[in-house]
């Protein structure tokens, strides 16, 4: 059970395991990446070889699982840019303490959101406290936040769970009711006011911040009711970039979230994500399905549509959508108690 939390400190599993399952992706700039799909990829500015990507990756893992320095980091980080020939824009300084602090504050975020929403820790500590780092130079929306106690479940924690921008040290502690009244207070605070009139970027949260590290690796990654609704813009976004080469094999995104009656017929939890490969849409680039039917067609199937056991892990899911009649072949993987379903292949039948 977690009772303290800290900016940075020592390495933990969860910490590890929100940054080992990263992708690591080749980038033109830093907007290539944007918000929660932080969460499912590695990446550094400019970098635009997988190899190069990957050895700064390896670099940071370092970093969470042994405890090595900045220093150590910079080190590294100059035998990389030479052994790839990588020219790279910025202060070797300032470059070098983005990557390394940006990469190890949000794995310790998203590790400890985990340890924070564990039930036995939620009953404990139901309220989470905004911490200001104490920077010589904060920034004003921060340091306003500091002390403000909101119940774990507030929307704002969707948006303002730090770090919220680079450089960002501030944290979270959990709460206990004794705890809070020890504070005075006699309730949660209301959530600040985050919007800003004439834009859709949250107040005190930087460019490519507004998200919960935690809770969209959580959502992306675990089965149950708390997977994530596959978005039909992000599906659609990630087929078009895989058919071009820029997802590894491997990566994947949510197609869709299966329903009652759906998962049972598979055996999986309700929830439990229908993923989709980028190695299969390559696999299956001669079938002419376009990156909206992946974006569309999945998540009907999954919620209503008839099932057919068909043998060892693998099932098809048949229903007419938009007057055209459609199956999906997915296969279940099982370890243990958990489960995943693939996209295998999706058709478009013949009429």
């Amino acid at each position: 059970m977690v009772t303290t939390v800290s900016a940075l400190d020592q390495p933990f599993d969860e910490a590890i395991a929100f940054f080992r399952e990263k992708a690591a992706i080749p980038t033109k700039s830093w907007r290539d990446v944007w918000d929660a799909a932080h969460s499912k990829m590695f990446m550094v500015a400019g970098a635009n070889t997988e190899a190069l990507v990957g050895d700064f990756q390896s670099s940071i893992a370092k970093a969470l699982e042994q405890g090595t320095t900045l220093e150590e980091f910079r080190k590294d980080f100059d035998q990389i840019v030479k052994g790839h020939g990588w020219s790279y824009k910025g202060d070797r300084g300032w470059r070098t303490r983005t990557i390394f602090e940006t990469n190890l504050r949000t794995a310790h975020a998203a590790g400890r959101l985990a340890q924070l929403t564990d039930p036995d820790t939620l009953e404990a500590f139901p309220g989470w406290q905004y911490n200001h780092s104490g920077a010589l130079h904060p920034r004003l929306d921060h340091k306003s936040w500091n002390g403000t106690v909101l119940a774990a479940t507030d929307p704002a924690w969707k948006t303002m769970y730090p770090p919220n921008g680079f450089g960002c040290g501030c944290f979270v502690t959990p709460v206990s009711m004794p705890a809070l009244r020890r504070l005075g207070k006699k309730g949660f605070d209301s959530a600040p006011d985050l919007d800003q009139l004439g834009t859709d970027q949250p107040r005190g949260v930087d460019p490519s911040f507004a998200y919960n590290p935690g809770e969209a690796w959580l959502r992306q990654t675990a089965p149950g009711p708390i997977a994530v609704s596959a978005r039909e813009a992000n599906a659609a976004a990630f087929v078009n970039s895989a058919l071009h080469g820029k997802w590894p094999d491997g990566s994947w995104t949510p197609v869709g979230v299966h329903a009652d009656e759906v998962a049972s017929a598979i055996g999986v939890e309700v929830g439990t994500e229908l993923r989709l490969l980028a190695d299969t849409i390559r696999t299956n680039a001669g079938d002419n399905i376009d990156a909206d039917a992946y974006a569309t067609v999945p998540r009907q199937l999954v919620k209503d549509g008839k099932v057919e056991d068909r043998g060892e892990g693998y099932f098809s899911i048949s229903k007419t959508v938009n007057g055209d009649s459609w199956r999906a072949n997915v296969k279940v993987e099982r370890d243990g108690t958990k489960s995943r379903v693939l996209l295998a292949k999706l058709i478009r039948e013949a009429r």
